[in-house]
């Protein structure tokens, strides 16, 4: 039983962060779904998951960002990571969110560990002075 119940908690973290990363409800569901397909059956909690939808959820990006299905469910505040820059968001999402160190994040992103770093610092002096008047269902 608990090992159902963790693989049901990864699977809706991963969820959850793939929307992050995405925007998409379509987007991020397919993301989870590629994760597991690439990890082994004994594999599908986790860590392993979680990188594994991220990955998955970075490359559907840029082909889901205009839908705005998946917005809509995130909570207004969340919602404001959408104004930032891709990199800046994912490396948010990933360092901040997530809390992977910066060299995983180095690798899932194909950056340097000072782009991760720069994007990340940026993104949090960003976020504040993001308004938030704007971002009603998208």
């Amino acid at each position: 039983m608990t090992g159902e119940c963790e693989t049901v908690e990864a699977l809706h973290k991963a969820f959850w962060i793939a929307l992050l990363l995405t925007g998409s409800f379509e987007a991020a569901e397919a993301a989870v779904l590629d994760g597991i397909a690439v990890l082994e059956p004994d594999h599908i909690s986790g860590d392993n998951l979680l990188l594994a939808t991220a990955k998955s959820a970075i490359q559907r990006c840029t082909e889901f960002l205009e839908q705005s299905g998946g917005l809509s469910l995130l909570p207004l505040e969340l919602r404001r990571l959408f104004r930032l820059a891709p990199n800046h968001r994912e490396c948010f999402a990933l360092r901040i969110l997530i809390g992977l160190t910066s060299e995983l994040c180095s690798g899932i992103l194909h950056l340097s560990i000072n782009e991760v770093d720069d994007a990340l610092y940026t993104a949090l002096r960003e976020l504040p002075r993001i308004e938030t008047c704007d971002m009603g269902r998208r």
